[in-house]
């Protein structure tokens, strides 16, 4: 079974748990290890979207990491792992310049922002991609090529929810993956990303969203393993009653259905891999 989560949040950015709490519940839950990865950077624009501020400084990020050290000595049985969710910004030179001399295990690149389009906040926001790029094709587009641009960057280790558009499109309400130019999209991007030999993340947060899936879906996890791209294992515990594992035993599942036989961890940027048992 799966007892790893890379993908966690905070109080230190849009999460409703002190560190210590997110370690707790881990712990109790049996969990070998996770990764604390809050969003970075604060502001990733001018205005922070829908009036709180989200992600986080590049000082509190310095104050979690000695945080972390303190709770490596009080919870000596699960390992946990420094990190960030590294949120895509125009112009990643300035990320690269952001990131450097933080003390990192694990770097998670996330695309919520582009030209504006904050297309995972709200329902309503995602449909302003319309009007914003004139099509969801074109906005879907501008989308997996920030990702493309982010894996190719080479300022992290794994792709977070890599098909988060989907997230409001439970019974496939406002487009169908099986349109022709999505798979083209999709496609293209994962080319992208092995080529960058940049991991993706099995994510279990979708389950939790409106389509009520995992990200990626089945057809492009298992595009993925054909293309021999790596895979993370994360849960995007944000809230206080969710289970800091919650979901994991799904992500198995896809991960085996998929034809995949481990998972990478990450320590020092430097990837582990963990044999599905």
């Amino acid at each position: 079974m799966i007892r790893w989560t890379l993908h966690t949040h905070t109080v230190v950015s849009d999460g409703e748990l002190t560190e210590e709490e997110l370690v707790r519940g881990a712990s109790e839950e049996g969990l070998e290890g996770l990764a604390i990865t809050d969003h970075y950077p604060y502001p990733c624009y001018p205005v922070a979207v829908g009036g709180i501020d989200w992600a986080t400084s590049h000082r509190a990020l310095a104050l979690q990491i000695k945080s972390i050290e303190y709770l490596r000595s009080r919870y000596s049985d699960i390992t946990i792992l420094t990190g960030a969710e590294a949120e895509f910004v125009e112009g990643l030179n300035v990320l690269e310049r952001w990131m450097h001399d933080l003390d990192l295990d694990f770097v998670l690149g996330g695309v919520h922002l582009v030209g504006g389009w904050a297309l995972d906040w709200s329902e309503e926001e995602f449909l302003k991609g319309i009007t914003h790029f004139g099509s969801l094709e074109s906005a879907f587009a501008r989308y997996f090529e920030a990702v493309e641009e982010l894996a190719d960057s080479g300022i992290v280790d794994s792709i977070a929810h890599l098909d988060v558009v989907k997230k409001y499109n439970a019974g496939e309400r406002y487009f169908s993956e099986r349109s022709p130019w999505y798979p083209e999209l999709v496609e293209r991007c994962l080319r992208r990303i092995s080529k960058a030999n940049v991991a993706i993340e099995v994510s279990t947060a979708g389950l939790r969203k409106p389509v009520g899936s995992l990200y990626p879906s089945g057809w492009i996890l298992k595009e993925a393993r054909e293309l021999g791209i790596e895979v993370t294992v994360g849960t995007d515990c944000h809230k206080m009653g969710e289970k800091v594992g919650e979901g994991l035993d799904r992500a198995e599942e896809a991960l085996r259905s998929a034809g995949y036989e481990r998972y990478l961890v990450f320590r020092g940027r430097k990837p582990e891999e963990v044999l599905l048992t």
